[in-house]
């Protein structure tokens, strides 16, 4: 099996060019098997040394690598770096850092999970402040404020006043999707004017 080549190990011969290559390119070292390739590799990469794009090709602990071993590298560097980010996007969720967590599934191009770890963090703001819509529905009454609310899917106006029970607020009565409770706080915080 080819691996790849030094600059010093390159042989003088008649047709040798300039750069380190012979009449027929690079020489190439061998190795015994992929998994052998494969540890020695990995005794970088695990140490956060990746291969290095080198003019054409790659280079990984001073040694050129030929094009079928740089592609298993470079894979293995890849699948390293992937698992390192999914790990530390753990990390960031076991510490309710949701909006870092989501980031590094962006950068991933999990798109999915990077919009659960969102919605999950805004869940748990949602059980807390549950209890406070009843609070600002209180005050618009008391405050004798009329306004409406617009519902996200169908664009619809969801009038709230002094006679508005939290049941109609649940849902549209135009479209009957369901009210996402963050929103209806947000909105009835700027009506009743907290900061």
């Amino acid at each position: 099996m080819i691996v790849g080549s030094m600059e010093g190990d390159l042989a003088p011969r008649s047709g040798r060019l300039a750069g380190g290559y012979g009449s027929f390119g690079p020489v190439y070292h061998g190795a015994c098997t992929w998994d052998c390739f494969d540890r020695w590799a990995w005794s970088f990469i695990s140490r956060d040394h990746a291969p290095k794009r080198f003019g054409p090709g790659y280079v990984l602990g001073g040694i050129r690598l030929h094009p079928a071993a740089a592609q298993r590298a470079v894979a293995m560097a890849e699948d390293h770096r992937r698992r390192q980010g999914l790990a530390h996007a753990q990390h960031l969720i076991e510490a309710e850092d949701h909006e870092g967590a989501a980031k590094i599934y962006q950068t991933l191009g999990m798109w999915k999970e990077a919009g659960e770890v969102r919605r999950s963090g805004r869940r748990q703001i949602v059980t807390q402040v549950h209890v406070n819509v009843n609070d600002l529905v209180d005050q618009v009454r008391k405050a004798g404020i009329v306004t409406d609310y617009t519902c996200p899917a169908c664009r619809g106006h969801i009038p709230i006043s002094g006679d508005t029970t939290l049941a109609k607020l649940r849902s549209c009565q135009y479209c009957g999707s369901a009210i996402q409770t963050t929103d209806l706080v947000e909105f009835l915080t700027r009506v009743v004017g907290y900061p």
